[in-house]
């Protein structure tokens, strides 16, 4: 009996060492696959840093101009340098990584997105410019990955930190609109174009089919806006352009805010292409201050060329935003009320495109 407890003994104390041995060479093993990825990591940083120092020359803040030439051939030429290094090492995940980029992006302007989340990225005429995001504006709270497509194919927003409504902005390009149609297809309010200051002689024209519009969108049962498209060059024109819309909105229940369309129109030869940022930034606020004295909410639209080239934004933080960008996440940082996601959008008792937006209502 005793005999049989000294062989136990002597098999449980060696099962004891092979453990111990199998532990070490396992410790052994991690130790050496950690020292592995502390290399790779110290490899990937210098080449890191290479590239960096590669693009600084080009986000230079005094002339941050990239041509969009020179942009595709940084990223042509850091994909084939990539997928060269990878594939020499025999490291699959990075070269699959790197296919997964280029296959999810349209172009190589989405691709550099991606490279840069720290900057805006403006493609102006040939010229590819960064704007470093800024932290003294104030910032949007919504997620990106509140924002999903539905079975319809519209966007929406699911997050948990406001409501959101559909809103359409519409013009005489819709032509004869149902509103009975558009008031059953989810459609909460229109933002509707009550007219525009010509771009080369500076009369001011009413939208033809504005009265219609507002009539019928109100009519349904739909909140209502106004939208005016601006060329105004000095202050008396923002004024008149705010005066003439406050005369033709007057007796209409407007519930949603009258917006400024700030846009580059008419080619090289529009009369308001040629102001200033700061000029063009003083002209906006003379017109919404104008309104906003009346009584009414008011918002100014534009995309990110807008905002970041034509506009100052530091001046414009007391005043609502209404974002244009047609991505499936918005593309800008900044505080914002409105996103107009689509110009194409399909709703129900319009015959061809619309632009489709989501309000976002704190």
């Amino acid at each position: 009996m005793s005999d049989k407890n000294t062989r136990r003994k002597k098999k449980r104390k060696n099962l004891s060492y092979i453990m111990e041995i199998i532990l070490c060479v396992i410790a052994l093993a991690a130790i050496t696959f950690s020292m592995i990825l502390l290399v790779k990591y110290y490899r990937l940083q210098q080449k890191a840093e290479e590239l960096q120092a590669e693009v600084d020359v080009y986000t230079d803040p005094e002339d941050p101009y990239l041509s969009r030439s020179a942009a595709d051939a940084m990223i042509a030429a850091a994909e084939d340098n990539a997928f060269n290094e990878g594939k020499s090492a025999g490291e699959t995940e990075l070269l699959s990584d790197i296919k997964s980029t280029l296959l999810d992006t349209d172009n190589s302007m989405e691709t550099l997105k991606e490279y840069f989340p720290e900057e805006l990225i403006v493609v102006d005429h040939e010229e590819v410019i960064f704007f470093p995001i800024l932290d003294s504006l104030q910032h949007h709270p919504f997620r990106d990955r509140d924002f999903i497509t539905n079975d319809s194919g519209r966007i929406e927003y699911i997050g948990d930190i406001c409501r959101t409504e559909t809103w359409i902005d519409v013009s005489k390009f819709q032509e004869k609109i149902n509103w009975s149609k558009v008031s059953g297809a989810g459609i909460d309010a229109a933002i509707i174009r009550l007219g525009y200051r010509g771009y080369s002689k500076g009369e001011i024209m009413a939208d033809d089919t504005f009265e219609d519009n507002i009539e019928g969108a109100l009519d349904h049962g739909l909140k209502a806006g106004v939208y005016f498209l601006t060329q105004a060059t000095s202050n008396a024109e923002a004024v008149e352009e705010a005066e003439y819309v406050l005369d033709h909105i007057e007796g209409y229940d407007i519930q949603c805010p009258v917006v400024l369309d700030v846009e580059l129109v008419g080619g090289d030869d529009g009369r308001g292409n040629s102001l200033s940022m700061s000029e063009r930034t003083e002209y906006a606020i003379t017109f919404l201050d104008t309104i906003r004295e009346a009584g009414y909410d008011v918002c100014i639209y534009g995309n990110l060329k807008t905002f970041l080239l034509m506009l100052d934004m530091q001046q414009l933080e007391d005043y609502s935003k209404w974002f244009a960008g047609y991505t499936d996440k918005p593309y800008f940082p900044y505080e914002m009320d409105m996103w107009q996601y689509t110009d194409t959008g399909r709703v129900d008792g319009i015959s061809g495109n619309v632009d489709i937006n989501i309000r976002f209502l704190r």
